[in-house]
């Protein structure tokens, strides 16, 4: 071999080695390139999702803390309600010792079952001790509501 060739081949393959590293340097940096953006672009769902979970988080509270309060308000209104048939009771039994203490109130009473079982005028004037014009009128009237009912 002559010298000339010979150094021309190493000088040949010399370049020809610096051209193949500068492209698979060239297609390193490309590749770092590309991951630093699918990286940053995994960053960033990551980011979305985590704004996602926070946004979930703070609407779970929200919809517990009304669940909360609604739960409260029933607490009460059933106390509440509680309360009002309480004094329901009381008020039907005041009225009920009114009417046994009041004894025109209990001959009244009496009449008027006594109407509603469909007693004649003479029955009711002779067990409550009632005026025929009295015992006229509450027959009137309860016919009179039966009808209407």
């Amino acid at each position: 071999m002559e010298p000339g060739v010979h150094s021309m081949d190493v000088t040949t393959l010399t370049y020809i080695a610096i051209g193949l590293a500068g492209v698979a340097l060239l297609l390193c940096i490309i590749l770092a390139i590309s991951l630093r953006g699918v990286s940053n672009s995994l960053l960033t769902v990551k980011e979305e999702q985590q704004i996602q979970r926070n946004a979930i988080g703070d609407e779970i509270a929200h919809l517990s803390h009304q669940i909360n309060e609604e739960q409260a308000r029933s607490l009460v209104q059933g106390k509440h309600l509680q309360q009002l048939q309480e004094q329901l009771v009381q008020l039907e039994n005041q009225l009920r010792e009114v009417k046994q203490q009041d004894p025109s109130m209990r001959l009244y009473s009496r009449a008027t079952e006594l109407v509603k079982q469909g007693a004649s005028i003479a029955e009711i004037m002779q067990a409550c001790d009632l005026p025929r014009a009295e015992a006229e009128l509450l027959i009137s009237m309860h016919r009179k509501n039966d009808r209407n009912v």
